[in-house]
């Protein structure tokens, strides 16, 4: 009769505390993102949450939206922020690890730059920006960057243009109300910026412009990478997954786009299908560790023609968290045909 009792006692415990493979709490990560709403691209972070990702892999994720990507790595490497972990403009990104901020790359979901340069109707080629204003948030930051490889293609350098400091928000009222000639914007930008004014032109992808600039990666302390490295590691091999099945849930994406991104997505739909078209297309996600090393030397050697270094440059070896990229392709298994290597 007591050891019925017991198991009575034991089985009610067990139904109140539910399975054994679901903990009563997860770790949570803190992650900083430059943009709210979130664009596109970035919302392999979100789609996780959506999907219950992390909390298949154990852990919780926050995220907080930051101004650009100065202020997500100034949030990042602030001990007073709460951040764990930013995704940051690769070549910035760079020049504050150069700096001693003490970060480390683990994880990028789309190293490809995910950017268009949208231009004013006369404007159809890159040669045609000569005296124009381009709209930037400033000297050597994200829009800048993308610029200039475009100014490089027709073979003009920077003081051939002028420059008026735009904030990302306004980088499309800006285009469409004639105060910028150009911008560099997303994809889903350049579809918005056409339902006000559709005669927009795109004079460059700056994926194919630039394939081997950095867009953008995941980055975090060295200090929190080794005494967290599980969390992190569930952190990265989350959105591998998510990636992966994105390039498959259109739907899923959506639904997820309209419940945190744009408001013009759930009045005009067909923006988002659009842009994730062009992004599938182009593969713009990646699906593995993301940052192959020609890119990250590339980026590296960018910011030094650029000068942004006071001193030496990073070396590769030194910017990455190899044991917890490593760790997370193996819990989620490499896709084939791996080309982030």
């Amino acid at each position: 009769m007591k050891r019925c009792a017991f198991w009575m006692a034991a089985a009610f415990l067990a139904a109140l505390l539910g399975p054994a493979s679901q903990p009563a709490w997860a770790a949570k990560i803190v992650v900083a993102m430059p943009t709210s709403p979130p664009n596109v691209i970035h919302l392999p972070v979100l789609y996780a949450i959506d999907k219950g990702i992390y909390k298949k892999h154990g852990i919780e994720v926050e995220v907080k939206y930051f101004r650009g990507g100065v202020a997500v790595q100034r949030a990042a490497v602030s001990a007073q922020s709460g951040v764990d972990a930013g995704n940051i403009p690769g070549a910035l990104a760079m020049s504050g690890i150069a700096g001693g901020s003490g970060h480390k790359f683990f994880h990028s979901f789309a190293h490809l730059n995910e950017a268009q340069a949208a231009t004013a109707p006369d404007i159809d080629t890159p040669a045609k920006l000569k005296g124009r204003m381009i709209g930037i948030e400033g000297r050597g930051g994200y829009s800048h960057l993308g610029i200039l490889r475009v100014l490089e293609m027709a073979g003009l350098k920077d003081e051939d243009v002028k420059y008026i400091v735009t904030a990302p928000p306004a980088r499309v009222p800006y285009l469409v109300e004639g105060k910028a000639d150009a911008v560099v914007i997303h994809v889903e930008q350049v579809f918005m910026a056409r339902q006000k004014k559709p005669d927009i032109k795109v004079i460059a992808n700056l994926w194919k412009a630039d394939p081997l600039q950095l867009y953008a990666a995941m980055t975090a302390s060295e200090e929190k990478l080794k005494s967290r490295k599980n969390e992190f590691v569930a952190f990265a091999a989350s959105l591998m997954e998510a990636t992966r099945a994105i390039y498959k849930d259109k739907a899923g994406l959506r639904q997820t786009a309209i419940k945190h991104s744009f408001p013009a997505f759930k009045k005009n739909p067909e923006i988002f299908d659009q842009t994730y078209d062009i992004l599938v297309k182009e593969r713009l996600w990646t699906v593995n560790n993301g940052m192959p090393r020609k890119v990250m030397e590339a980026t590296n050697e960018l910011n030094v023609r650029l000068k942004k270094y006071k001193g030496a440059p990073p070396k590769y070896e030194d910017m990455m968290a190899f044991d917890v990229m490593e760790a997370a392709l193996k819990k989620v298994g490499e896709a084939a045909p791996n080309n982030e290597k």
